[in-house]
């Protein structure tokens, strides 16, 4: 018998027998951005550094309910 900690879809499983939904909290102070093409890997790694360096001068992300 396999043990459900042993099982890749033990935690779909659980959830699907609960049967109830559970809320998911949300990120709140993370900047909005929209659809972005990049022509390099470097190029989307310099954004998201800089994306980054933005969220963490307005204090961060908080997670709310």
């Amino acid at each position: 018998m396999m043990k459900r900690t042993d099982d890749y879809k033990a935690k779909l499983e659980l959830w699907a027998e609960e049967g109830r939904v559970v809320r998911m909290p949300r990120a709140v102070g993370f900047p909005a951005f929209g659809s972005r093409r990049f022509s390099s890997g470097a190029e989307m790694n310099a954004w998201k550094k800089e994306l980054l360096a933005e969220t963490a001068r307005h204090g961060g992300v908080r997670w709310t309910n």
